[in-house]
């Protein structure tokens, strides 16, 4: 009788270390889930949405297309930076009235340094957006652009990103016209003295990853880099 009172109570015990082994087993998971869910995930481990949409971004005003800007730039977070993308500029024209200074109007709404220089760069460096989408906003912003100094220089650093993600910038080049492509290319090089070593470098380190990944656009270059270092001023005003 006694030995079957010990079988019985241990197998209660045993029971109830499986049952409180399994109950800590669930609140460890749950709590894994929420930690995760709750951190921001670095924006080079993020997977880029293809399905946000630009056109719900109205602004009644430069200043209000400015402050929402302000308001999501630098967070790294997959939805502030899809929200920070579509009220970045659409066009070179645009890029102006954001950035820029007119002679008449005076400061445009993130004329000023440091602000304006580090939003355009925040976008330069963008990864948490579908590439095709990226790009193709990035080279509406360069097409007719031309130097103005400032913020409104150097194509907004689009040879750095060409640089450094050749063959994503490249393919989405690659699809417009020529037309497009040189001025794109031009935009980089303009200024009062184009015919500069650190224009010389860039040409030099661009055109053979450009000419790589594509025969055309490695002529394009060349055509737009000679073309430009020797107009008169350089940026043709």
């Amino acid at each position: 009788m006694k030995q079957t009172f010990i079988f019985i109570l241990t197998i209660f015990i045993l029971s109830s270390c499986n049952e409180e082994k399994k109950s800590d087993s669930n609140i460890t998971i749950d709590t894994v889930s929420n930690t995760t869910s709750n951190n921001t995930v670095p924006t080079n481990q993020l997977t880029p949405n293809l399905t946000f949409d630009c056109s719900i971004f109205k602004f009644k005003s430069k200043k209000e297309q400015a402050d929402t800007l302000t308001k999501y730039f630098g967070k790294k977070q997959l939805a502030t930076d899809e929200k920070f993308f579509c009220a970045f500029p659409n066009s070179f024209n645009e890029m102006q009235n954001i950035f820029g200074f007119d002679d008449i109007r005076g400061e445009a709404p993130m004329y000023d340094y440091p602000m304006g220089e580090n939003i355009i760069r925040y976008f330069a460096n963008l990864n948490t957006i579908d590439k095709e989408i990226y790009y193709n906003k990035y080279i509406n912003i360069c097409v007719d652009g031309i130097w103005e100094a400032d913020n409104i220089r150097e194509a907004f650093g689009f040879s750095n990103r060409l640089a450094n993600d050749t063959e994503a910038g490249c393919l989405s080049l690659s699809k417009r016209t020529d037309k497009e492509i040189k001025s794109v290319f031009h935009f980089i090089f303009d200024g009062p003295h184009p015919k500069n070593e650190y224009n010389e470098k860039i040409y030099n380190e661009l055109l053979p990853i450009v000419t790589k990944q594509n025969d055309r656009l490695g002529k394009l270059l060349t055509e737009s880099y000679k073309k430009v270092i020797t107009e008169d001023g350089g940026n043709g005003h």
